[in-house]
């Protein structure tokens, strides 16, 4: 009997998988938060690297920690009150759910719970596929406009994410004297101006002629973003029927797609990466969000 409290003791310390999953995801989540969000949530991201060590030390409450770390992390990005964070908030949540049944359930469930995340996986690795098939893309296209699509600023000042893209647009700019670019981007929270407004102050600082850039300064989503475009480039006098796109690699395939349904032949450019951590969790994220739009569409 003592024996047997012993191995039970034992094992309440002990890692399992899923503690590791947990603990990598809360790791993620606070890369994803201090690179992709506006400076002001970094406390988030310090906290959860907190919660993370407090977890590994104090392994007899590790449990607790990280659930209670991945139901703050599910919180935290619901009150967002975007499509995209809300439906990213599923990630963790899926991880919590599974912590409870490792923890509480009887062997039947938790059988039952290893093929639907199985079969989960099975999924998340075919969603993959074209996200990264996109992403790789290595030819160099052609067309009179070319949309940058917007990311966070912070501030005033452009994030990282958002640089990338500029740089890469730019670039695209000067190998095409030709071209026009569409700098495509409301103002969101966190951001005293657009992100359209303070991507043309970017470009024009870094060389591109006024006259080249146009404006679309009102989408709050992939799809607005696209769709306002269009009306701006036909406004110009253009023809929207094919355009470049520079995004982040992992957003490419799902901006390709939605070009598509507004009836728009887009081909995209990818900017550099983040940090592959970084880049790991936003390919996640837009997992969840490509099957959004295999499911409901644009």
């Amino acid at each position: 009997m003592e024996r047997a409290i012993q191995q039970q003791n034992k094992r309440k310390k002990s890692f399992t998988a899923w503690h590791i999953i947990g603990l990598a995801v809360m790791l993620c989540a606070a890369v994803g938060i201090w690179f992709g969000l506006h400076p002001h949530y970094r406390i988030v991201s310090i906290g959860l690297v907190v919660l993370a060590a407090l977890a590994a030390w104090k392994r007899d409450w590790m449990w607790w920690i990280i659930a209670a770390a991945l139901l703050g992390v599910v919180v935290f990005l619901w009150t967002f009150g975007q499509a995209g964070y809300r439906f990213t908030s599923m990630l963790p949540l899926i991880g919590i759910l599974c912590m409870i049944v490792a923890r509480f359930c009887k062997k039947p469930v938790k059988i039952v719970t290893t093929i639907v995340l199985s079969v989960l996986s099975g999924a998340l690795v075919l969603i993959e596929i074209p996200i990264i098939g996109a992403a790789i893309g290595t030819s160099e296209p052609k067309a009179e406009y070319v949309i940058v699509l917007g990311a966070a600023v912070h501030g005033e000042a452009p994030s990282t994410t958002l640089e990338h893209r500029l740089d890469r647009a730019i670039r695209y700019l000067n190998d095409h004297p030709a071209a026009k670019v569409v700098v495509s981007g409301g103002q969101g929270e966190g951001e005293d101006i657009s992100e359209a407004a303070c991507m043309q102050r970017y470009l024009r600082e870094n060389g591109i002629d006024p006259k080249r850039i146009l404006t679309e300064d009102r989408s709050t989503s992939t799809k607005e973003n696209l769709l306002f475009s269009k009306a701006v480039i036909e406004a110009d006098g253009g023809d929207a029927a094919r355009v470049v796109i520079v995004s982040s690699a992992y957003h490419l395939y799902r901006a390709e797609r939605t070009a598509a349904a507004l009836g728009m032949e887009a081909a995209g450019i990818a900017s550099s990466d983040g940090y592959p951590i970084y880049m790991f969790g936003m390919y996640l994220r837009e997992a969840v969000a490509v099957l959004k739009l295999w499911l409901f569409g644009v």
